[in-house]
């Protein structure tokens, strides 16, 4: 752990330094901006949009039905091979995972002056930021015991301070989900994003199959994540298309973005 972490920070003083502030301020001032627009999205909200949200808050409440099973499912089938496969995708749903992804991009872009690398590894870092946000904001209001506390799939506490109640929705599919879009969208490539999408479910199985999530968890998680990614990705497609020029009135809707496939 230390061992990445050191050469990230070291790689971010190299591009930093030989970075002029211009670009970093520029980079600072959209985030912000894209931050302001996906969490006030919501004000803006069309019916079908709306018709959107209840969709996905049915079918969370649907797939409810089966988390006692999944979860008996996924313990009764533990085996060496899928510890490994699984793995993968703890990787990819965590957030140092996204960290070396999206910093990657981004360092690797600044430093070699890519904007459109920069801009890419942007998208990610902003995706997951602003997912995980929102997720962790509902993990600690609504307060759901982990599976593996073994206190059933509807504990539900209220208000809750500690991980053991922070089941719903699913921090790690958040994220993996949020990398995918965000990178699905600035690819734009339909083979990419069945191979960038498939990573994601992997970080669902891995949740599931380690006994820290339910399924309905997994559900709302990858739902954020695909709806705050792709919206972030298309601001920062137009941001690129406009010559990287801020556009004051540029906004995006969350559930208002074509799937790119």
């Amino acid at each position: 752990m230390k061992c990445p972490l050191f050469f990230i920070s070291i790689s971010l003083v190299t591009a930093v330094s030989a970075q002029s502030r211009s670009t970093l301020s520029h980079d600072a001032s959209a985030a912000w901006q894209n931050a302001k627009s996906i969490y006030a999205s919501p004000l803006r909200y069309s019916l079908s949009q709306w018709l959107t949200v209840a969709g996905v808050l049915s079918l969370t409440a649907c797939s409810h039905a089966f988390d006692e099973p999944v979860r008996k499912f996924a313990r009764a089938h533990q085996t060496q091979a899928l510890d490994i496969l699984f793995s993968v995708g703890e990787f990819y749903g965590n957030p140092l995972g996204a960290g070396v992804i999206g910093g990657g991009l981004y360092l690797g872009g600044l430093s070699g002056r890519h904007a459109s690398t920069r801009l890419t590894g942007r998208a990610v870092l902003e995706s997951v930021l602003y997912a995980s946000l929102l997720t962790q904001v509902l993990k600690m209001s609504i307060g759901r015991s982990r599976p593996y506390q073994n206190k059933g799939a509807r504990d539900f506490n209220g208000l809750a301070w500690t991980n053991r109640q922070w089941s719903f929705p699913s921090g790690h599919t958040t994220i993996a989900f949020a990398t995918s879009a965000s990178l699905s969208a600035r690819l734009k490539n339909p083979f990419a994003t069945v191979g960038l999408f498939g990573l994601a479910l992997l970080t669902t199985g891995h949740r599931l199959y380690d006994d820290h999530h339910w399924l309905s968890d997994t559900v709302l998680g990858a739902a954020i994540g695909t709806s705050i990614g792709l919206a972030v990705g298309k601001l920062i497609n137009d941001e690129e298309r406009h010559g990287g020029t801020l556009l004051p009135q540029a906004t995006q809707s969350i559930f208002s973005v074509q799937f790119p496939l």
